[in-house]
């Protein structure tokens, strides 16, 4: 893994769930958590922190890993995300970009090993990123989009659509410095299911991963 960095950004001022990165989950919090589980599959990981939040940085400090004091500019509602990634990508010192949200708490240290095992495996593919299945009956636009409503079909007849969930996404530094995107043009798709698929991203979310949280193995 010399030539891969994981990367972790944070930022301040989390609107949906206050302080969501550093407050208690369980007995820990999802950024603490997060570098823990990358030092348990690698000890010698190089792991860059980039946040503007001071709590986050000292979570950091406290495991010894990089620091990258993010601008603000770099960390408001209003950025598009392509400048982030490009800008984090800046940061890197190392051919390839493990890029982990600390949203995904219950992501499984041997789904993370495989991800990077395969990336580096597999040929003529560019990334990798973790996917949840998504069977359901679609509609956009007062429209079904995935059956035709005249000859209903059987739930397991319907096709699988992939979600990015964004627990794990592997990428060249060069692609995500020139391109500003963590998913590359092919990739291989990683599936998870619940509650691995987890994303925290609103209260009831994290209110759920807690209750998991006290019965969970890694």
């Amino acid at each position: 893994m010399k030539d891969l960095t994981f990367v972790i950004a944070t930022r301040k001022g989390s609107k949906r769930i206050k302080n969501k990165n550093v407050r208690k989950f369980g007995r820990s919090n999802l950024l603490e958590i997060k570098i823990k589980q990358i030092k348990r599959i690698n000890k010698k990981a190089t792991i860059l922190l980039s946040s503007n939040c001071q709590k986050s940085l000292n979570i950091g400090k406290k495991h010894k890993v990089k620091i990258d004091r993010r601008h603000n500019k770099y960390a408001t509602d209003f950025v598009p995300m392509r400048d982030v990634y490009k800008y984090l990508a800046k940061k890197v010192n190392t051919k390839f970009v493990c890029y982990l949200h600390v949203t995904s708490p219950f992501l499984k240290d041997s789904t993370l090993r495989k991800a990077i095992k395969v990336f580096f495996k597999k040929k003529n593919y560019d990334s990798v990123a973790t996917v949840t299945g998504v069977k359901e009956y679609l509609w956009y636009k007062s429209k079904a989009i995935n059956y035709n409503p005249k000859n209903h079909p059987k739930s397991q007849s319907l096709p699988e659509y992939l979600a990015l969930n964004f627990a794990v996404n592997i990428i060249s530094t060069k692609i995500m410095r020139k391109e500003g995107r963590i998913v590359g043009h092919k990739f291989i798709p990683i599936p998870l299911r619940f509650p691995e698929s987890l994303d925290i991203d609103d209260q009831w979310q994290f209110d759920i991963g807690e209750i998991i949280s006290k019965s969970f193995k890694r």
